[in-house]
């Protein structure tokens, strides 16, 4: 008798996810494409390519150090996106520029000017999102929602054009998901604030703002339905840590 296959664990919450990513897409109606960024920070590699043998094809890390190591020791033929979802350090960012597709957590202005000059040494442009204290929040990371249009302005008229802003990201207050939804909707209203009066004035190359990054495994659903376009799912994924 031959033995059936042990499923992969891996594949089958990844696959459960992405169903429930269609429904809420569904739920939400027509609207932006929603991609999902699997959560992969202290988790092992071998976790990493299960998901990618099973379709994941973007990664989203913590920490710079771990993020570069596991680059290093990426299958050099499997195509992947990064992403970098952590508190940033500018000696840090030596392991960010020009190895991530998005840099989800810039929240100050002299940030800006770092990955402009990186990136203009390495001769790209680095897409950026700018993390929003949507709640003003003292103890968490993020821009205060009035000095966005100062970090926008910085964006679009840094010295080597090198940076682009493409979007807005949240962490927002614990809580469950319909007491998130509020803090979803606050930042999509407030990006469409921002794109109407503000982002005409400001060249599109450097400053588009499409992007939302908000939902994680708790509340992901929640954040679709609210107009996320970027989704940070980690233990619905791999698991626990």
């Amino acid at each position: 008798m031959t033995d059936t296959p042990t499923s992969d664990p891996i594949a089958e919450r990844l696959h459960a996810v992405e169903a429930r990513v269609a429904a809420a897409i569904e739920r939400r109606g027509p609207g932006p494409d929603v991609r999902l960024i699997g959560v992969s920070k202290r988790q092992p590699l071998a976790k990493l390519i299960a998901a990618h043998t099973a379709g994941l094809r973007d990664f989203g890390e913590n920490y710079a150090q771990e993020l570069r190591d596991k680059q290093h020791d990426w299958p050099g033929l499997l195509p992947a996106s990064w992403h970098y979802i952590g508190a940033i350090q500018s000696n840090k960012l030596k392991y960010l520029v020009a190895k991530t597709a998005m840099i989800h957590t810039v929240d100050r202005r002299e940030l800006i000017s770092a990955i402009d000059r990186r990136a203009h040494e390495a001769g790209c442009v680095q897409d950026i999102l700018f993390e929003v204290a949507i709640a003003g929040e003292a103890q968490k990371a993020g821009a205060p929602i009035d000095a966005l249009p100062e970090l926008l302005e910085a964006c679009a008229w840094t010295e080597h054009g090198a940076v682009r802003c493409r979007g807005l990201m949240i962490i927002p207050p614990a809580g469950d998901a319909e007491q998130t939804r509020q803090w979803f909707r606050a930042l999509r209203e407030l990006r469409d604030r921002l794109r109407d009066e503000l982002c005409p004035r400001l060249p599109r190359e450097r400053v588009s703002l499409g992007e939302l990054s908000m939902g994680m495994s708790a509340d992901f659903e929640v954040a679709i339905e609210e107009g996320a376009t970027m989704i940070r799912v980690g233990t619905a994924i791999f698991g626990s840590r």
